[in-house]
């Protein structure tokens, strides 16, 4: 690349930043129309670019640019009075700008003419500029563009200025290149912590943990420099907002926090698929008119919030609005009039149920097809993009006062954390973001909760039927001898189809480093990618939609009929059923549960009276859950794991050891106390009865006791 090739790349790459910049201080200027410090702003940014095409020689770019410095310098002035109408011109001679900057990077030329449509507009709001200024005031006026090379102070234009010493430029080619070496770093770090677990104490086992906290804060650094911010997508809504709002004759303020929020590249693309039909939905369907919004009291001006916030490896983002929110028994009478449900089941639904009916394909309460929305194409395509990375999304409203929209996505979807399962001798991640649940079925299960209908296999699970798919019959992989004992099937969920898949068996959950497909598998569509285990080997990370597809499997519809009996009540809860060290059946929240863990018994420390594991480069407490609720006390001698419960409290994370995990069962618990054990109650779930506990009790116990 020559110096000439350089210097134009960064004149794009700045200009394209300048840009979004521009549009947004020129939606925030019909708030503000008579702030100097704004018009300033805004004259310095159209300025900078004019100068810099008067350097490099594109001229029809520069006389577009000119010609938007004049109507910002007769704003300045005061000699032309701000409106809607100038404020649209200036808006379309960015995406003009937008438009030559792209023919330069294709080209080299800025294209024949510049746009005489924007011209014209520019130069009609020209004509009602009042006379110019004596001369004596024109020539100061003037003074401060000397050359198409000074910036806007006189000082000369420096195209390199973007370009300070806390940041540079790098080509995504490079951070992939260096996140698959970090990836190859973490291989390798599993391995040496296969070998450190063969030692007690060495060298070795002090080497491997060094190791792990390093490469740890490396592969951390590396996925942070991965990261776009958010608002590289939510910059650009003030002006579809503004714009959308105008053509219906509505007035709206958008409302951004959280911008500078980093995610992935493929998570930015979704969350930016999933905010266009959020905010289309909300100009067209919340958002009132003016008159009246002023007959009930409210702003004329509609107001949108869109914030984003960071927590715990995921990115919440909320939408919401102060419009006349969605009114659910209105949702249902239209799914009912759709087709998509019964009247039973519709008045079998809670207001919560009946707002989630918006998520059904074919969907609109809009009375009429327009270009913006009534298709009933949007909800539900927001809901499948944002599950296809691995996110979700929820809807709150009130009649009158606006909607809320709360969406949650994945950090990164460079490392995501998958379950191994085997079949046929062979080992798939499946990605965990999408297990529901795993299931042993015994023999008597397999006679009683399975029904096969044609080739098909139906899972009779908690009052629903879930059909269940052969791994090894869909890979066209031979399967070994069945095994007396049952199947073994992992539950999954994903856009809106539930299914389990039958495996050989389950092993530990592990974070996959995911690399692409080579050239001759793409096309498998059962497959997404492909990671490398600790030990060196090959894994296929599965494709659920592509597995559903290929297998027959449909989306989820709500039951015609009797849907009191598989809908759940207000107070259903979903809980972890295990078998404590003692024997006892215990149950733990699923809301508490952050992760379930399978620790080498020689990763235990005991530290300040308790048995701590480093975890997740912190030391993770451990309670054991034997007779003596909350005791600390290590595993019996010749127990080589320990199964751990990794929970929230209000004390950061604590671990739970338990003998062995039972079941994920959901129903409404009936609570009763234990005589004589604080942290806990009994209750019956599911059939089943087992002690609950309360995490942040057994903490303070710990606490007291300590």
């Amino acid at each position: 690349m020559t110096e000439d090739d350089e210097i134009r790349q960064v004149f794009l790459e700045e200009s394209r930043e300048g840009l979004d910049q521009l549009e947004l201080d020129l939606v925030e200027l019909e708030s503000r129309p008579r702030d100097p410090e704004l018009l300033g702003q805004i004259y310095r940014s159209v300025h900078s670019i004019k100068g810099t095409c008067g350097f490099l020689g594109y001229d029809h770019l520069g006389a577009l640019t000119h010609r938007g410095e004049d109507v910002l310098d007769a704003l300045r002035s005061g000699r032309l009075e701000f409106d809607p109408g100038i404020a649209t011109s200036l808006l379309r001679l960015v995406d003009g700008i937008r438009v030559s900057l792209d023919t330069i990077e294709r080209t080299d030329e800025d294209g024949e003419e510049a746009d005489p449509k924007i011209l014209a507009a520019l130069d009609e709001h020209l004509l009602r500029c009042a006379p110019e200024p004596d001369a004596a005031d024109a020539a100061d006026a003037t003074a401060s563009v000397v050359s198409p090379l000074q910036g806007g102070s006189g000082q000369a234009l420096d195209i390199r200025s973007g370009l300070h010493e806390s940041s540079i430029r790098v080509d995504v080619d490079v951070l992939d290149s260096l996140m698959d070496l970090v990836g190859e770093l973490v291989l390798v770090r599993g391995k040496v912590g296969e070998l450190a677990a063969e030692e007690e104490g060495g060298e070795l086992v002090a080497c491997y943990r060094q190791l792990r906290r390093v490469s740890g804060e490396l592969l951390e650094s590396v996925m942070r420099a991965r990261l776009q911010p958010v608002g590289t997508v939510t910059r650009k809504f003030p002006r579809i907002a503004r714009d959308l709002a105008a053509s219906m004759d509505k007035q709206i303020k958008v409302e951004l926090d959280g911008e500078d929020i980093g995610v992935d590249r493929a998570v930015n693309e979704a969350l930016a698929d999933a905010l266009v039909h959020l905010v289309r939905n909300i100009v067209d369907h919340g958002i009132e008119p003016p008159s009246e919004r002023l007959a009930e009291g409210k702003n004329p001006d509609g107001r949108l919030r869109i914030a984003a916030s960071h927590e715990g490896g995921r990115v919440h983002v909320e939408v919401s609005d102060d419009g006349r929110g969605i009114d659910p028994q209105r949702v249902a009478s239209r799914a009912v009039s759709s087709g998509l449900l019964t009247r039973d089941a519709a008045d079998a639904l809670d207001a919560a149920g009946c707002l989630e009916l918006i998520f059904l394909p074919g969907l609109s309460t809009k009375a009429s097809v327009t270009s913006v929305s009534g298709r009933g194409v949007g909800m539900d395509a927001v809901r499948a993009n944002l599950e296809r990375v691995g996110g979700g999304i929820e809807v709150e409203s009130e009649i009158g006062r606006g909607t809320v929209f709360r969406i949650d996505v994945p950090l990164t979807l460079a490392i995501i954390p998958c379950v191994v399962a085997h079949c046929a001798g062979a080992r798939y991640c499946i990605p965990q973001a999408s297990v529901r649940e795993v299931v042993q079925l015994g023999p008597d299960e397999l006679r009683d909760a399975v029904s096969e209908i044609g080739s098909a296999r139906l899972y009779r699970l908690r009052g629903g039927l879930v059909p269940l798919l052969d791994m090894a019959e869909q890979f066209g992989t031979p399967r070994a001898t069945p095994s007396p004992d049952g199947i073994t099937a992992v539950i999954v969920d994903y856009e809106g189809k539930r299914f389990g898949i039958v495996v050989d068996a389950v092993g530990d959950p592990v974070e996959a480093v995911v690399k692409p497909l080579t050239r001759s598998i793409r096309s498998i569509r059962v497959f997404s990618g492909v990671t490398i285990m600790s030990d060196g080997q090959a894994a296929l990370i599965v494709d659920l939609d592509g597995l559903a597809d290929a297998a027959g499997v449909r989306t989820a519809t709500p039951p015609p009929v009797a849907p009191q009996e598989v809908l759940p009540s207000p107070e259903l809860a979903s809980m972890l059923l295990a078998t404590g060290t003692g024997g006892r059946s215990l149950a733990v929240a699923m809301s508490s549960v952050w992760r379930l863990e399978r620790v080498h018994r020689d990763r235990l420390q005991r530290g300040g009276g308790i048995d701590v594991i480093d975890y997740e480069d912190a030391l993770l407490p451990l309670f054991r859950l034997d007779d003596d609720i909350a005791a600390e006390s290590p595993p019996a001698v010749g127990e080589q794991h320990v199964d751990v419960i990794v929970c929230d409290s209000s004390v950061g994370k604590v671990g739970l050891v338990v003998q062995s995990i039972q079941d994920v069962v959901s129903g409404q618990p009936v609570p009763s106390p234990v005589p004589g054990q604080s942290g806990m109650a009994r209750l019956e779930l599911d059939g089943r009865v087992a002690d609950l506990l309360d995490v942040e009790a057994l903490v303070a116990v710990a606490e007291l006791t300590r």
